[in-house]
């Protein structure tokens, strides 16, 4: 609702004092979109992958906490106090335990899905950059957790040693997990969640390609949604924009798409998020939402507002216009008397954009929109010499996603391509014929179709 008490409260929130100049710039109150920090040491580099991610995640799916870390070697200990076996024995069940537990360097070894839960943040501030992304993706990619917590459950296992280390791990807490993130791609999220099942029927790939999985749908998310934000009210949410790849293994240059029309895109965009962030914040406060909403969606609810109340918000609007100008030390501007929801938009992020153009604004506008780089770098970005980073897919992925598109079903290759562009993945003509040569090379074609001439791609899994 329309109520002069909104712009109270937004002040409130920027902790706006009577009689005094100077605001402090908050976001995630009434426009929750990313997980994204402003502070450089809470920003996940992502050193040890998406590992610390992907627990908090699936605790989070789970509906569970876990304090501390997993001490293996305590872990182990115990298990084979408990197991009545000769002296000289002894030795070998704990080399055995430790082999079924743990990778050479000490990390955990996820031989049931079960350990997932027990994957744990990093150390230092990076630890709260983590949890957030965690509870973020648990919040926009899955609606009713119910089917995904089965995944994860303790089930029986005819492996005795399995048996023994599940049965002696504790350590979970089971909590009430208030949802604070709403998705705003929703056709994403029911791709995840239709790959995510489909993936967790096939425990052994599972295991080692569920990091892979989640985090590429929070690259693709994020990326997504900023490309959205930078077109505003423009801007489908109903579908991906066009972003092209490039295969890791393949030659590229200045002419592919996958240059002029790839990671620049994101880049650019995302260089005004923070700037998109605080309009947003401001909008759904004045408007009086609860719920997030964006460009397209905002626009919506102010044309379905009556006669007055658009008026009035378009009041509301101009009086903080020029009243954050004054808490930002800008300079006085008229606004015309006639001036219309999108103009005063337009307004409102020229404002915005001119006091994060300040030196002391720069560093927060610069970090926030690193949050994308950081994983990208770690996983989907590769440097092309003077082209710079460009959006990358190693065999892995491509393998991946071809083998979730595909599902159990025989797909042309057109299909296949049109699958992966639903999941956010577009490769040019160039990268298509590589794509082609090695699932020749993998025999996962079959040549002929019915009609003798189109080509068809076997399931993978």
């Amino acid at each position: 609702m329309v109520e002069q008490s909104n712009l109270q409260e937004l002040k409130n929130s920027l902790s706006i004092k009577e009689g005094k100049i100077g605001l402090k710039h908050t976001i995630n109150r009434k426009a929750k979109l990313f997980p994204f920090v402003t502070r450089g040491t809470e920003r996940p580099k992502f050193k040890r992958g998406f590992e610390g991610v992907l627990g908090e995640f699936t605790r989070n799916i789970c509906g569970n906490t876990f304090e501390g870390s997993l001490e293996i070697e305590d872990l182990i200990d115990e298990i084979s106090k408990m197991v009545n076996v000769n002296k000289e024995d002894q030795v070998y069940l704990v080399q055995i335990l430790n082999m079924v537990l743990q990778h050479k360097n000490g990390k955990i070894k996820v031989f049931h899905p079960h350990l997932f839960q027990y994957l744990s943040l990093s150390d230092g501030p990076e630890m709260k950059g983590e949890q957030e992304i965690g509870k973020f993706l648990a919040d926009v990619l899955i609606e009713d957790s119910t089917e995904f917590q089965k995944i994860f459950e303790k089930q029986l296992s005819h492996d005795l040693i399995s048996k023994l280390i599940l049965d002696k791990l504790n350590g979970l807490s089971q909590i009430d997990i208030q949802k604070k993130y709403g998705s705003k791609l929703p056709f994403l999220s029911r791709y995840f969640q239709d790959d995510f099942l489909f993936l967790s029927k096939y425990e052994d790939y599972f295991k080692t390609h569920y990091e892979l999985l989640v985090s590429y749908y929070y690259f693709i998310y994020i990326s997504q949604l900023s490309l959205k934000l930078a077109q505003q009210s423009k801007a489908n949410f109903t579908n991906n924009n066009e972003v092209y790849f490039t295969l890791d293994w393949e030659a590229t240059s200045k002419s592919r798409k996958g240059y002029g029309y790839g990671y620049h895109l994101v880049k650019d965009a995302a260089r005004n998020l923070l700037i998109h962030v605080n309009i947003l914040e401001h909008l759904n406060t004045l408007i009086g939402t609860e719920d997030s909403k964006v460009y397209p969606e905002l626009l919506d609810k102010y044309e379905a507002l009556s006669e007055e109340e658009s008026q009035s918000f378009l009041q509301l609007l101009k009086q903080w216009i020029i009243e954050y100008r004054v808490h930002s030390s800008l300079p006085e501007i008229e606004i015309c008397s006639e001036s219309t929801y999108s103009s005063l938009v337009n307004l409102l992020y020229s404002s915005i954009e001119e006091a994060y153009q300040k030196p002391s604004m720069q560093g927060p506008r610069n970090r926030y929109s690193l949050s994308i780089e950081e994983i990208g770098k770690k996983f989907f970005l590769k440097t092309r010499g003077s082209l710079g980073y460009m959006l990358n897919v190693s065999q892995d992925l491509f393998l991946l996603l071809t083998a979730v598109c595909l599902k159990n079903e025989r797909k042309s290759l057109n299909q296949l391509f049109i699958d992966l562009e639903n999941r956010g993945m577009y490769f040019d003509r160039y990268s298509k014929e590589e794509a082609v040569k090695l699932l020749d090379k993998l025999n996962l074609l079959d040549k002929k179709s019915d009609s003798g001439d189109a080509q068809y791609v076997k399931p993978i899994l």
